[in-house]
């Protein structure tokens, strides 16, 4: 035998080889093509997940970020939480030095006032007018309200400003004390005990402000990520996802089994 003929005969047996390789391997494709196809779904969907991630990750932070921040103030939206509700005391007081005292636990939500109550005066028609002006308290403590109930000859346009709101007040009946009354002034000022409170529920209407103003918060927050990603970004979900099924695409038995088909009969005509 010549040097050609055993050149021949050697690549005819490691073509053999190689093709008997071949074969034995697409019978394993075949016979595990189960398990491949679940380990394929397995890696490609984890993938996806993690590029749903990465897409969804800026804006949860974004919306933890804002809900953490009405969490630090003892807010949490959609639930009504348990809170502290500080004891209110109005006090109402005049330059006739009548005091009124109220207390509750919760808010008044009103304004520190001073108001301007003028004399009754009896009309045509028999019934009595007066008019209250109501000025904005600012910064003034209860003794400085005090002395300027007391002062004579004093101007509340020059301490107060102009007043938010003028009444006009009618009765057509009035006591003996009513008609001999003098013009007066009077403050009500609202003020907080830190220290007197009790626990309780804020209520449906409160928790209901308060998430919705956490929504609209959120969507507003929500804009920044997105324009970042649109500006200086390029990520795209969907393109991440059309590589990945690309990539990652299962095993066609079918298919397999006809190029075992004829892998075999190759195979088998060569050995002839």
């Amino acid at each position: 035998m010549n040097n050609s003929n055993k050149r021949e005969k050697l690549e005819k047996q490691q073509l053999l080889f190689q093709m008997k390789k071949d074969v034995e391997s697409l019978e394993r494709q075949i016979k595990y093509s189960r398990l491949t196809n679940l380990k394929i779904s397995s890696v490609k969907n984890l993938k996806i997940t993690a590029r749903a991630l990465q897409l969804v990750a800026p804006y949860v932070l974004t919306a933890g970020v804002v809900i953490g921040g009405f969490c630090l103030i003892d807010e949490t939206p959609f639930y009504r939480d348990e809170r502290k509700i500080y004891s209110s005391t109005m006090t109402e007081f005049d330059n006739l030095d009548n005091i009124r005292y109220e207390q509750k636990y919760g808010d008044f939500n009103q304004d520190n006032v001073f108001n301007h109550y003028s004399q009754w005066e009896l009309q045509e028609d028999g019934s009595y007018t007066r008019t209250i002006k109501t000025y904005n308290i600012k910064e003034k403590t209860y003794d400085e309200l005090v002395n300027l109930l007391h002062k004579e000859n004093l101007s509340l346009e020059d301490v107060f400003g102009e007043s938010t709101s003028t009444i006009k007040e009618t009765k057509n009946n009035l006591s003996d004390d009513e008609i001999n009354e003098e013009a007066f002034m009077q403050a009500v000022i609202y003020n907080k005990d830190k220290e007197d409170y009790i626990i309780g529920k804020e209520t449906m209407s409160e928790n209901i402000s308060f998430s919705a103003l956490c929504v609209v918060l959120t969507v507003i927050a929500e804009l920044i990520p997105a324009y970042i990603r649109d500006e200086f970004s390029s990520f795209s979900f969907a393109e991440c996802v059309e590589n990945i099924k690309e990539k990652y695409q299962s095993v066609d038995s079918k298919d397999l089994t006809r190029k075992l088909e004829i892998r075999r009969d190759n195979y088998n005509r060569m050995l002839r």
